[in-house]
């Protein structure tokens, strides 16, 4: 008779947590209920299972049911969660008063970003007033590689973490995407002597931003503070300025952290002198 080792229940165990992973992060990111037949099609595994799955978060709380359409959304509990992580953020609250120096400052979109797993992801953001704006969202999430807060934060991230990037498809969002592992890398190692992340179109046409580094009382980046807007107001007339507020910002959010008040550069621990090219020049980033 076939008996199961503990090694077989733990992986069948981590199997069915990670399907019901995918279930929820399917729901909380498709915008609109899914029917059962949608989500199965989604995540995949016999009809039967999902089922079980998605009921056991319901009773949780964390999937809701339409009784009429009998389709399935988040529920409740993952804002309920979602919420109480922000409000322990500290970084939110501490960078709330300079987000908003930036955005009064410059008119222009101001976002507050972490790094995760070779994404950014925006926590706090400040909507330009402007006519034309860049839309976007808190909770977005969107390749590091390819926005300017999350290449702010790449370049500083550990080899290994910055090799499994290198490592993977960079696909092309735009015709202006970096998508050759090697020029990657070349510019993060200039972000590294600049200290600030530039973006021209490499994600969405049009739309382009730069960001700084966030560190706290380790020294150690945590964050990154960035301005997203048309590039049609990112010109040479205002390039200049804008990075330069966006340092100010980066600096003063992390002293304020306890962290050092100078630019993090390429391991020296004190700002140098930032280039001088502009978005105009060819070999600006992209």
């Amino acid at each position: 008779m076939e008996r199961w080792s503990n090694s077989d229940s733990a992986e069948a165990s981590s199997s069915q947590l990670d399907k019901g992973l995918d279930i929820l992060e399917l729901l909380v990111s498709s915008g609109h209920a899914l029917g059962l037949g949608e989500i199965g099609a989604r995540v995949g595994g016999p009809k039967a299972t999902v089922h079980r799955l998605i009921r056991t978060l319901q009773s949780r709380g964390y999937v809701a049911q339409d009784p009429r359409s009998t389709r399935y959304s988040a529920g409740l509990r993952c804002f309920e969660l979602g919420s109480r992580w922000a409000q322990n953020l500290d970084l939110r609250a501490v960078a709330a008063p300079h987000l908003a120096e930036l955005n009064l400052e410059t008119e222009e979109t101001v976002h507050l970003a972490v790094y995760e797993h070779g994404d950014v992801v925006y926590i706090d953001k400040i909507e330009s007033r402007l006519a034309v704006v860049a839309k976007s969202y808190v909770g977005r999430r969107c390749p590091a590689a390819c926005v300017a807060t999350g290449r702010a934060l790449l370049a500083f991230q550990p080899r290994e973490e910055i090799a499994e990037v290198l490592a993977r498809p960079l696909p092309a969002y735009t015709p202006d995407s970096v998508t050759e592992p090697g020029e990657l890398e070349a510019l993060l190692a200039r972000i590294r002597h600049d200290g600030v992340g530039v973006n021209h179109g490499s994600f969405r046409t049009g739309v382009g931003g730069v960001a700084a580094p966030i560190r706290d009382h380790t020294g150690g980046v945590i964050a990154s503070v960035g301005l997203c807007l048309p590039e049609l107001r990112f010109g040479p007339d205002r390039f200049d300025v804008l990075r330069e507020r966006t340092v100010q910002a980066a600096t003063t959010i992390s002293a304020a952290m306890g962290g050092p008040t100078e630019l993090v550069t390429d391991g020296t621990g004190r700002a140098v002198a930032m280039s001088a090219e502009v978005p105009g020049d060819p070999s600006a980033p992209r």
